[in-house]
């Protein structure tokens, strides 16, 4: 039976929606019986609503497992184990050889609208809700920049996409059609803007750490900013991400037990030992097919495996580079094995898909090479002084142990540009953003070609602009049937 994504929780009781996700900052109750036009009365429903919305990324359509698929897989950062007969869908992301019905890009398009949705359900009742005003505005600063946040990872791996920003009827929802990428883009500026106004610089809650907060929404604006290349608009958001900071051992940034740390804007987070579950399937997927960790036996899948191209981009002394991945590893207590795996997931699950490690969507050090990039986007300096584009860069490159760049070394506006090119990479390895810098430094397609080739000695398939998006899922295409408004992708 043919399903449309799109409206796949209009009719779904608001039950389904919120009894699903349990965390610190999470306690949501069963609700039976009820739709979002009943549900929504008090302080404690629209909480349980949005926690809904947070519960909605943990998914393993989206950065709970298909997300690296389409962000990490895709790129020269990373591969699969096996790229033959137990590869499928996945060995398609990696080899450019992908169809309209391929899992892992129906999975993340239905699961950011299923999330999409749950947001819409607050955002519809909030402005009229009998609740304390500091309560709505944080409820509606959280939907908009979770919904905001979920449209800028659509529009950027799909282009046109359904925009729908209130519930809809089914029949509404089949009236849907593809809205222009500016059209999207301007309703996410829209949605971060105002979630910026809306949303605390911070939580005096414990039980609240890991909310989405006003530098969130400043931090996510800024890196949208970019992506449009709106540079001025970038540098004025983000010199006003304040109160984040370093931390001085990049390595600590992804244990489980410092999730909510200086450096985080905003992460999607997991904990593990809770019934129902609220972890995730990392460490499983990971890490190889036999792994000896911390005196137990794994098995693993091996995927999202960093390739030999992103081992060779570490310079010499990269304290990131061990912090980020090893090329080996114990097979058995006494045996060791050569293989990349990623360690930043690294926490081996209370159960089968139960692990704890939570996932960066944002961090300080991605605010500074943004920073630096938007400043020299406007006119190369070779100036070094606090606020300059050489003192972002160079902030992140003294915490990975590494020299600072000098006008010297970067005397001109492309080799800058080439260094944050090459800075993100690292810095930011294995968590969603290299494919999205492939493409918005226009390099995607000469790279990714050089990479099939010495990665795999592959020659074809020979890479055109067409593949710098992925194809609308074959399941949505089929039941809008409207060529004209909601046709497929080249």
């Amino acid at each position: 039976m043919k399903f449309n994504i799109t409206i796949a929780f209009i009719t779904m009781s608001l039950a389904t929606v919120v009894s699903s996700c349990k965390k610190d900052f999470i306690d949501l109750a069963p609700v039976s019986n009820q739709t979002t036009a009943t549900f929504f009365k008090s302080a404690s429903d629209f909480q349980q609503g949005v926690n809904a919305v947070y519960d909605g990324l943990q998914s393993i359509r989206t950065y709970g497992k298909s997300s690296y698929y389409l962000m990490e897989v895709r790129s020269d950062n990373t591969d699969i184990q096996d790229r033959a007969a137990l590869g499928g869908g996945a060995s398609q992301l990696d080899l450019f050889t992908e169809t309209s019905s391929n899992s892992f890009i129906t999975d993340v398009y239905a699961g950011s609208y299923v999330t999409i949705s749950r947001a819409n359900a607050v955002l519809d009742h909030i402005d009229a809700a009998g609740i304390p005003d500091s309560s709505k505005k944080q409820f509606k600063g959280e939907a908009l920049f979770l919904r905001a946040l979920v449209y800028f990872d659509l529009v950027r791996l799909y282009g046109k996409v359904p925009l729908v920003i209130k519930t809809e009827s089914t029949s509404e929802a089949l009236n849907d059609k593809r809205n222009d990428v500016a059209v999207v883009y301007a309703q996410i500026e829209k949605d971060l803007q105002s979630a910026a106004t809306l949303l605390p610089a911070a939580y005096t809650n414990a039980n609240d750490y890991g909310r989405a907060t006003a530098g969130s929404a400043n931090g996510l604006l800024g890196k949208v900013y970019v992506t449009e290349k709106k540079w001025s608009d970038a540098t004025n958001v983000l010199k006003n991400v304040n109160g984040y900071t370093l931390l001085t051992d990049y390595a600590s940034l992804y244990t489980p037990a410092n999730v909510i740390n200086p450096e985080v804007l905003f992460t999607v987070r997991f904990k593990k030992g809770l019934s129902p579950s609220e972890g995730n399937n990392f460490f499983s997927d990971m890490v190889p097919f036999s792994f000896y960790f911390n005196g137990a036996s794994y098995g693993g899948s091996n995927n999202n495996r960093p390739t030999h191209d992103i081992v060779a981009a570490y310079e010499g002394g990269d304290k990131r580079l061990i912090a980020s991945l090893d090329t080996v590893s114990n097979s058995n207590a006494t045996t060791q094995q050569k293989g990349n795996y990623v360690k930043k997931y690294l926490d081996p699950p209370g159960a089968t898909a139960d692990g704890g490690s939570s996932f960066p969507i944002l961090r300080y050090a991605d605010v500074l090479l943004l920073a630096a990039e938007a400043l020299n986007e406007q006119g190369y300096s070779p100036a070094a002084g606090a606020g300059t584009a050489f003192d972002y860069l160079n902030q992140v490159r003294r915490r990975a142990g590494l020299n600072a760049k000098t006008a010297a070394d970067l005397p001109d506006q492309n080799s800058f540009r080439d260094a944050i090119f090459a800075e993100r990479r690292v810095e930011l390895a294995f968590e969603n953003n290299r494919w999205f810098d492939l493409i918005r430094y226009s390099k995607g397609l000469a790279i990714m070609q050089a990479h099939l080739l010495k990665e795999y000695g592959l020659q074809t398939p020979v890479l055109t602009a067409n593949r710098l998006l992925y194809p609308i899922p074959q399941s949505e295409i089929d039941i809008h049937n409207d060529p004209a408004n909601f046709p497929q992708n080249p």
